[in-house]
């Protein structure tokens, strides 16, 4: 009798693993699938960022661009305006390695104070890199005076 119970309980464990299997099979198989995913979505991820860097530099050094066209060739504030209109609507596509495919446009502001004996000047510098989808841009602002 206790020959026959345990027959009985080695035909029903029969096959018990195929499903066991197929489960781990299937698990182990979304699991891959998720870390691809997130392996995909990190290396766009990290382009992107790349691009976001690149435009906040090409800002950065069109500001710089800017307020040297504003300043170093101008002795007076009259000198100063008109160098301030002259930059207003003015572009600068870079060549230079690490901000290449970006460009930077240029605005300038001059005002001064009630007594008219101090010119004050903003420059900002609005830069776009990249294109399409993956594109950024970026605004840094500047300001000097002169008396």
């Amino acid at each position: 009798m206790f020959r026959k119970k345990c027959v009985n309980y080695a035909k029903r464990q029969q096959g018990f693993l195929i499903p066991v299997a197929l489960v781990i099979v299937v698990g182990l198989s979304a699991l891959a699938l998720a870390i691809s995913n997130l392996s995909s979505q990190s290396g766009s991820s990290s382009f992107r960022e790349g691009i976001t860097m690149q435009a906040f530099y090409a800002a950065e050094s069109g500001v710089q661009y800017g307020m040297h066209r504003l300043l170093f060739p101008a002795a007076t504030r009259a000198a100063a305006n008109t160098a301030c209109t002259a930059l207003n609507g003015d572009s600068i596509n870079f060549t230079a390695t690490g901000l290449n495919n970006c460009s930077a446009d240029f605005t300038c502001t001059a005002t001064t104070n009630a007594d008219d004996t101090i010119s004050f000047y903003t420059v900002q510098s609005n830069a776009q890199c990249g294109s399409g989808e993956l594109m950024a841009q970026r605004s840094i602002q500047a300001t000097a005076y002169i008396e």
